[in-house]
């Protein structure tokens, strides 16, 4: 530091120099002068702080030994008044228990005369650059509030589960004046959630806040009902403070106007034609898209599970463009087909159409979007698809079934059969023999097991027919299944190479 970084930072700053020794004050009065913009210098404690009400400064250097108030009760009464003032001592006396009394006072800096220019001169810029700092911090943090106060949502800081700051959003919508009136009236937030279905509200031993800080920046619903009695429908999105362990930020979005809740209704959804209201759908997609918030997207290359993180990036025209890696959108490539999940969908939602996948931009435009409530996505067992070269024999009350008979897939719990015609007279829960001839290690399996008839659907040129084993020789296909598996994980990966 030389003394023009001194002069250009001591500018538009004032100070006060407190010395009853005569000649000393005069010298540093000059020396001082040469920097600050106002220098107030006096002779004793008590005109240093009449002085000080008057005409109040940035920094305070006093001497301890002074007539009328001694430095240190001077210091004490000027930090009183303005606790951001530098307050610099000055003493002959090179006594521990000045010094202690000083840093208890909470002095910026303590001298031991004789002090050079050198001294006083970078002690004098530490104190300017700690009170720009300040300043500017001062600033951030005035016009951190007034983000905070102003937002158009509800925003709360909480220390573990409880407020310690809420905006004005929040307080006008429980009609109140602060936080502490806010935790006197109600000792729980989610005690305030009402129970709809798919939202997020405390029940059996599910904790509002263990479920939102296990899932941070993941979005949830909720229902509140404000003092005047309107029931609100808010998504909710709680982040850890960084560094500071034990607080997050929750923030409300509103989107009662919206007519979200329909989505939510299982009885609705089913009853619908088409299973949706496609606005209210785009709708939740633009509040997903607008916090920012992770989907996960999924695939199945053969029957085996390919998912991975992605973001919503565009919606425009009933098209949903998403943006995740390479090796999902190779499984989207081969599947032609995905399935999207969130906290904040009511169900999976199934993108039947892919118009356009670009590499570079990492991103994926699909169409034909609606809920299904069933899904590939909720399979509790593992389901892969054989080599080509399977065999299947049916046998229904003891008599084959002499039509083209292939495996869709198959589970340590059931098979899915693609046959060109439907036996005669077959319904659900009717027991069949089932010969399965599939490979492992290159060498034939053969598992003969009895099944029972779950379900029946119908394309145009062929049936499937999904089987339910009783007694299938578990052992087989777990390691049959898991061999399939690694098969399809090298085919894979052979896929993205090529």
């Amino acid at each position: 530091m030389d003394l023009k970084q001194l002069q250009t930072a001591a500018k538009n700053h004032t100070i006060l120099y407190a010395e009853d020794n005569e000649a000393l004050r005069l010298n540093a009065t000059k020396l001082l002068n040469k920097f600050f913009s106002t220098v107030y210098s006096v002779s004793d404690g008590q005109e240093a702080l009449e002085s000080f009400k008057k005409n109040p400064t940035d920094i305070l250097i006093t001497d301890i030994k002074m007539p009328n108030m001694d430095g240190l009760e001077l210091a004490t009464h000027i930090k009183t008044i303005a606790p951001q003032v530098k307050t610099i001592v000055m003493s002959a006396f090179d006594e521990k228990e000045f010094l202690h009394e000083a840093i208890k006072i909470g002095v910026f800096r303590y001298l031991t005369k004789p002090v050079n220019v050198t001294a006083l001169s970078e002690v004098l810029y530490e104190a300017l650059l700690s009170i720009c700092d300040e300043y500017r911090s001062k600033i951030f943090q005035t016009h951190l509030e007034s983000v905070f106060n102003y937002q158009s949502s509800m925003v709360l800081m909480l220390k573990n589960d409880k407020p310690i700051i809420a905006n004005k959003m929040f307080l006008e919508f429980f009609e109140l004046e602060s936080v502490e009136e806010f935790n006197a009236k109600y000792k729980n937030l989610g005690v305030l959630f009402l129970e709809h279905d798919g939202f997020l509200y405390e029940h059996d031993d599910v904790k509002w806040f263990d479920v939102v800080t296990h899932n941070d920046k993941k979005l949830f619903h909720v229902k509140l009902q404000n003092l005047s009695g309107e029931i609100k429908h808010l998504i909710i999105k709680y982040q850890s403070v960084p560094h500071k362990e034990s607080y997050g930020i929750l923030s409300f979005d509103d989107v009662t106007e919206l007519n979200l809740l329909k989505l939510f209704d299982r009885n609705q959804t089913q009853s619908d034609n088409d299973g949706q209201d496609m606005k209210a759908m785009f709708d939740l997609l633009e509040v997903i898209q607008r916090n920012s918030a992770k989907i996960a997207v999924h695939n199945y290359y053969k029957g085996l599970s390919i998912t991975n993180d992605g973001i919503i990036v565009k919606i425009e025209n009933e098209v949903l463009t998403i943006k995740t890696n390479f090796l999902q959108q190779k499984a989207i490539q081969f599947e032609k087909k995905v399935y999207i999940v969130s906290d904040a969908l009511p169900h999976t939602l199934e993108c039947s159409e892919v118009l356009k996948i670009e590499f570079d931009t990492q991103s994926v435009s699909l169409k034909n979007l609606k809920f299904v409530l069933t899904s590939p996505v909720k399979r509790k067992t593992i389901r892969v698809i054989p080599e080509e070269n399977h065999t299947v024999s049916l046998f229904i009350r003891e008599n084959k079934f002499y039509g083209d008979v292939i495996i869709e897939d198959i589970s340590l719990d059931a098979i899915k059969l693609k046959l060109n015609a439907l036996p005669a007279g077959i319904e659900k829960g009717d027991e069949v023999n089932l010969d399965i001839v599939v490979e492992l290690d290159k060498r034939p399996l053969i598992i003969n097991t009895k099944a029972k008839m779950f379900r029946k659907s119908e394309s145009r040129h062929s049936f499937s027919l999904v089987f339910l084993f009783n007694d299938s020789k578990k052992s087989e296909l777990v390691k049959y299944i898991t061999k399939r598996q690694m098969a399809m994980i090298r085919e894979f990966k052979g896929l993205q190479n090529g």
